[in-house]
């Protein structure tokens, strides 16, 4: 980036490098919202580094993404990170949504991290309260302006789902709407506390990477 500035001597040429953050996520229907409203809100200016979950984690620990959307379960284990934004991925923890769980489907990208007795996230669905799976985390120090920047795009996002499907391409946008509608993407307190009771239960299971 070019700047011209003018002193007694003409104009001098100063050269600028604008460092472009990076959000590092996971590219599938649950996250088709938030990743519309980071391309198209218009004031976050960042580079999407989308891959499986475990080079999402690895790309933030590496300090390669400045932000990144990870399950839950790996977050105690993070480097100098913290929770960021009132959003997440999850759910209302009651009976009549089990059929839109990633268990569900053969083909979600997430299925191994539930999928199984010892599946790192196995236990989130046996609980009857609301609870989250996938959080934005970010490192400690990350500019606030940019997190809150984050926050503003993932609103953008949210407004607009049936927009959001539709910009994605998806084969079915109104069943993939009706799905999207049976997610809780609000990180209130009480999820914050779920997650609490998750990271003080002591299990612990490396990510391991998609088979799929």
């Amino acid at each position: 980036m070019f700047i011209f500035v003018e002193s007694n001597q003409g104009i001098l040429f100063l050269w600028m490098m604008v460092i472009v953050p990076r959000i590092a996520a996971v590219s599938y229907l649950d996250t088709t919202p938030f990743l519309y409203g980071i391309k198209h809100e218009g004031n976050l200016r960042a580079e999407l580094l989308l891959s499986d979950f475990t080079t999402t984690v690895s790309d933030f620990n590496s300090g390669r993404a400045d932000l990144a959307l990870v399950p839950v379960h790996v977050v105690p284990t993070l480097r100098q990170a913290r929770i960021v934004t009132d959003y997440c991925i999850g759910y209302r923890g009651n009976d009549e949504d089990d059929e839109y769980l990633p268990i569900v489907d053969p083909h979600s990208p997430i299925l191994h991290l539930f999928d199984g007795d010892h599946a790192p996230l196995s236990r989130l669905l046996d609980l009857d309260e609301p609870w989250a799976y996938a959080v934005w985390v970010a490192h400690i120090d990350t500019d606030p302006n940019l997190v809150e920047h984050l926050q503003h795009a993932l609103t953008f996002g949210l407004e607009r789902l049936y927009e959001s499907l539709l910009d994605a391409g998806v084969p079915d946008p109104v069943e993939s709407y009706d799905h999207l509608m049976h997610l809780d993407f609000g990180l209130d307190e009480q999820k914050h506390e779920t997650l609490k009771k998750f990271w003080e239960s002591g299990f612990k299971v490396p990510l391991h990477a998609n088979p799929g």
